[in-house]
């Protein structure tokens, strides 16, 4: 039996729904195991799914810690070629919930509102199943490539959003569901989408420079211990970032009444795309 949000789905709504709500909410990646049997536990994965814009960031373990360092500036060749491996990217979720065999999400290229890495790495769609009371979440490309089990964090369906900041010099949007969210801000270039930053970053022979612009690119992970309080960052493409405060507002105090996003009033800098609550 679904739980009860996938049941029954939010009683306030605003902005576009492109997914269903047992979609909704953050879910950790438990792990993806591919067609030749190999498996992969140890990469942190996490997708943080709103109404329609979804935010998902992926970072392997063996990332050496940067925690300590000023910024790029502070990163030898090494160093930054190391973050060139990461991969995140963020967008909008379509679904077709009459698929065979089974309902399935998709990420068209369109769909993509930008990425870390310039190309696609997982281009199919995935087949969905939700096992456990809808708190475990199985994945499976179409092509039998790889299978991903995610698992659905406590309370991140309860209410979320996702928000666009304004005036920014690239693009900057806040994915949010519950006490977890993802901040992803784009590089200031769009770069070709036939390559890897490994690849880019060959090309520009390794120079420092090249390699600092084609790396200023921030998806983060943050989480907050109660209601009330800031997001805290955990996990970022920028490692520095690591136990800074998001300074975003409590998503949770705009959407109790809201019906379109035209109700919902932000500050000065936050505009809202889409929200949801129980």
């Amino acid at each position: 039996m679904m739980n009860d949000i996938a049941v029954e789905g939010p009683s306030a709504t605003c902005g576009s729904v492109t997914v269903p709500a047992r979609l909704l909410g953050c879910w950790y990646r438990r792990y993806i195991r591919f067609a030749d049997g190999t498996e992969d536990t140890s990469t942190r994965v996490i997708w943080v799914q709103t109404l329609s814009g979804v935010g998902d960031i992926r970072v392997s373990a063996t990332r050496p810690d940067l925690r300590s360092r000023g910024g790029l500036e502070d990163c030898s060749i090494e160093e930054l070629l190391a973050l060139a491996e990461q991969d995140c990217f963020c967008g909008v979720t379509l679904f077709d919930a009459k698929a065979k065999p089974f309902p399935t999400a998709s990420w068209p290229r369109e769909s993509y509102l930008f990425r870390f890495q310039p190309v696609i790495t997982f281009p199919e769609p995935g087949w969905m199943e939700w096992l456990e009371g809808g708190t475990c979440m199985i994945e499976r490309a179409p092509s039998g490539a790889y299978v991903e089990d995610w698992r659905l964090q406590p309370g991140s369906q309860k209410f979320g959003g996702h928000l666009v900041q304004r005036d920014a010099p690239s693009a900057t949007c806040l994915y949010v569901a519950g006490d977890h969210a993802i901040f992803a801000r784009n590089r200031s270039e769009l770069l070709p989408g036939d390559k890897t930053l490994p690849e880019l970053a060959r090309e520009a022979r390794y120079d420092p420079k090249r390699l600092r612009e084609l790396l200023d690119c921030e998806f983060s992970y943050a989480r907050r211990v109660e209601p009330g309080r800031d997001y805290v960052i955990e996990l970022s493409t920028l490692p520095w970032r690591e136990g800074k405060r998001l300074d975003v507002p409590p998503v949770e105090k705009f959407v109790p009444n809201a019906r379109e996003a035209a109700d919902v009033v932000m500050d000065d800098r936050w505009t809202i795309r889409s929200c949801w609550r129980l």
